[in-house]
């Protein structure tokens, strides 16, 4: 039996699938339970596997088949997009299977197994921070939907989850090898943890997770309909424009929002630099008498295609002091995304080359707040942050650090259609809202435009690739969760405990060779 698992190249191909199909979004199945055992069958098949060709041929089937199955959806971008995620990603995926053979080899195929989730939750943490890395296939998003079960991120962050995951994966590799109820036993012990803490957090002690000091506001998201393949001309202003007008009064009107928020990038070229698109913005913004975030792109160089992606609060006193109190561009303060797409955006390990379109992001760095004020003249502060910004957790927590009580999130996701991943990047959002325990306004062109409170739940949403808004209250939090405060604490601590079994396990290997 033994060794047909190990000849067995199906249950790689098997694994791969499962794991695909567990990162694929569908609101109306929660696929993340694949997870829980989806690495069954290949830690099955290379258990005891010796030839490392043969073990890292089964590691590269897996991975090949959860690319295209979890993340087929990029090549809706551009055909080379699949063949980028295939070959940038794959090559350090199998860092800590590699990592597992030499462990097995040294210290035998249980003790490596123990030691898996420590090293896979810490390595993925590690790999977490290479400049080529696009960041979607971290394990914790496969339990995005999984609100009774995902909670314990306001502690861990998604390294957390990754690390339960593995570990329950683990279990019933063991309960199938050992075949004994001890192990069934560890396994609803391991589900029930998270479980209770979970539901405790969401149902029960909701108050005292958020704190003492909440607010609220009102906020309305104005979702355009543009399409993102069309190149920009007066045309496509113009139908801009239009839809932000038209929805922006209506939501004023029927709603008196606090704060719009409008997607990324909303306007293609510098809004300080266009004297005509200013006049436009003070006067808007002053007759709704609302806070506007606006995204806008602005030119560095048109020789060698820099740019930078900007947004900013525009609030009622600015636009109507800017002439009385001479407010000049450099006095306003504006929020410079950070981080972007690796390769489409930037190129990895290469700030001068230009991207594969032909244009190079050039990040700002600095975690902006912003303030506003409610109906009933409370300041509050957001937080501005821009896309792909939402797979990085550390950026986020840094938002939080700063004082955010709230943050806005502006997207541009209509270029994969619609297809799953704008519920896939949706489901990032969701952690990042655990994690910070901070609400999140999630507005894009053409979707998924929506709200998610604290605790991962999405209310308000807009129907993908329609122009329309959505006005909702939001909470607006103080009290800082676990992990905002030490978002690196719970993977050191993890790589210190692998560490640690390490040199214990080493110390008895010895002992036994004497």
């Amino acid at each position: 039996m033994n060794k047909i698992l190990q000849n067995n190249y199906f249950l790689a191909a098997l694994s791969g699938v499962f794991l695909g199909l567990s990162y694929l979004s569908f609101s109306e199945f929660h696929q993340g339970i694949l997870a829980w055992m989806a690495f069954v069958p290949l830690l099955l098949s290379i258990g005891e596997e010796e030839n490392f060709k043969r073990f890292l041929g089964k590691i590269l089937i897996t991975y090949s088949f959860t690319i295209i199955i979890g993340f087929w959806w990029t090549g809706y971008y551009k055909p080379i997009a699949v063949l980028v995620c295939l070959m940038s990603q794959i090559l350090f995926l199998n860092v800590s299977f590699i990592v597992h053979f030499f462990l097995k080899r040294r210290f035998g195929w249980q003790k490596s197994m123990i030691l898996l989730p420590f090293q896979w939750a810490f390595i993925e943490w590690l790999i977490y921070h290479l400049p080529h890395n696009l960041q979607v296939l971290n394990l914790a998003y496969t339990q995005a939907n999984m609100i009774y079960t995902n909670q314990i991120a306001d502690f861990s962050g998604m390294w957390g989850l990754s690390f339960w995951v593995v570990m329950l994966n683990v279990l019933v590799v063991f309960v199938l090898h050992f075949r004994t109820k001890k192990y069934c036993f560890f396994i609803s012990i391991w589900i029930f943890i998270v479980t209770i803490y979970s539901v405790a957090k969401v149902e029960f002690f909701s108050n005292s997770v958020l704190g003492k000091n909440i607010q609220k506001t009102k906020v309305s998201l104005i979702q355009t309909n543009i399409d993102s393949y069309k190149p920009i001309d007066s045309t496509i202003l113009n139908q801009t424009i239009s839809q932000i007008v038209t929805l922006s009064d209506s939501a004023v009107r029927k709603h008196q929002p606090d704060l719009l928020v409008l997607p990324e990038a909303t306007f293609p070229f510098a809004l300080f630099q266009d004297s005509s698109l200013l006049q436009f913005t003070r006067s808007a913004v002053s007759n709704w008498g609302t806070s506007l975030a606006i995204g806008y792109s602005e030119t560095i160089d048109k020789t060698h295609h820099t740019y930078q992606n900007k947004s900013l609060v525009f609030t009622p006193q600015m636009a109507v002091y800017w002439d009385s109190l001479k407010i000049t561009p450099e006095q306003v303060k504006v929020y410079e995304k950070e981080y972007g797409l690796p390769f489409m955006e930037m190129m990895p390990y290469c700030a001068d080359c230009q991207s594969f379109q032909n244009r190079i992001l050039v990040g700002g760095g600095e975690p902006y707040t912003f303030n506003h004020t409610n109906q009933d003249g409370d300041i509050l502060k957001v937080a501005l942050t821009i896309c792909w910004e939402q797979t990085h957790p550390e950026k986020i927590a840094s938002l939080v650090n700063d004082g955010a009580t709230y943050i806005a999130l502006m997207n541009n996701d209509s270029w994969f259609g619609k297809t799953p991943a704008a519920k896939y990047l949706q489901n990032m959002t969701k952690l990042r809202a655990i994690e910070n325990r901070r609400a999140i306004v999630r507005c894009s062109n053409g979707g998924i435009s929506c709200f998610i409170d604290p605790f991962g739940r999405v209310y308000g949403e807009i129907p993908w690739f329609i122009a329309d808004s959505s006005t909702q209250e939001v909470v607006c939090v103080s009290k800082k969760s676990f992990y905002t405060k030490s978002p690196n604490f719970f993977p050191i601590f993890l790589g210190i405990l692998m560490l640690g079994m390490i040199v214990i396990f080493e110390m008895k290997k010895d002992k036994i060779s004497l």
